[in-house]
């Protein structure tokens, strides 16, 4: 049976989506059978690792809304082997028909797939709607990443009562992984203040590394590549190893 993550975090532009592709890649590498899930309606994840979400004839807004579409039907595997249920904008227009009935809708479709993965990566949207309360629902273990930025706690907050919420009811089993501090400058004092401040609030959570910023980050996206791949020496492609050792 697969493990299933997802990467969530209710703030944009946080390295969620870097930190799944990246994730799932590092795994990949490693010789397991690794399935990423794109929830976003940005698509981002799916861009990120080379796939054009419109030259699609299904993606996975396709299993939400078509009972004649299959997994198989979506799945699309990418030149590095790493399996992908690609996401596309019209995402966001299945998720405008859900209601609370339906939080277990990714988990049903996930289902079949457990047998043929060893891990399940899930990049979630950056808001707290039913996309990302089914990600929760579905999955074993969430990683939160933190960009060190001044709004960071705020949105680290959210994350940790909206876990905490799922935990009490739909999916009591769910655990975190821990805290990835995300786009993080070292010259930079608020940088050292939000590491700090994290550090001594949630010390049994903040995992011992982070992903400095780096415009390697973009131009891997931009090749289609994640980055432990486009520049295996990069410390950002180092620190993701040591994310998905810790995760094995």
């Amino acid at each position: 049976m697969a493990k299933t993550i997802a990467i969530m975090l209710r703030k944009g532009g946080s390295g969620k989506t870097t930190t799944a592709v990246n994730l799932a890649a590092a795994l990949r590498q490693m010789g397991k059978r690794v399935l990423l899930v794109d929830l976003d309606p940005q698509a981002n994840a799916t861009i990120a690792v080379g796939i054009d979400p419109t030259q699609l004839e299904k993606n996975i807004s396709s299993l939400l809304t078509d009972i004649n579409t299959t997994n198989r039907d979506v799945i699309v595997t990418t030149d590095f082997a790493l399996d992908v249920l690609p996401a596309h904008p019209d995402l966001a227009l299945a998720e405008a028909g859900m209601n609370a009935t339906q939080v277990g809708t990714v988990k049903q479709l996930l289902q079949d797939l457990q047998s043929h993965y060893d891990y399940i990566i899930i990049d979630t949207p950056p808001s707290e709607g039913y996309l990302t309360i089914n990600s929760l629902v579905a999955a074993d273990e969430v990683i939160i990443p933190l960009q060190a930025h001044f709004l960071a706690m705020q949105g680290l907050q959210q994350a940790l009562n909206t876990v905490a919420k799922v935990q009490r009811g739909l999916n009591p089993n769910l655990k975190i992984v821990g805290i990835l501090p995300t786009m993080v400058n070292p010259r930079t004092n608020i940088a050292r203040i939000v590491l700090k401040e994290v550090g001594e609030r949630y010390s049994d959570l903040l995992l011992p590394y982070s992903i400095d910023y780096s415009i390697r980050h973009a131009e891997a996206s931009l090749a289609g590549l994640p980055i432990v791949l486009y520049d295996p020496e990069h410390n950002g492609s180092k620190n993701y190893k040591k994310l998905a050792r810790k995760v094995l």
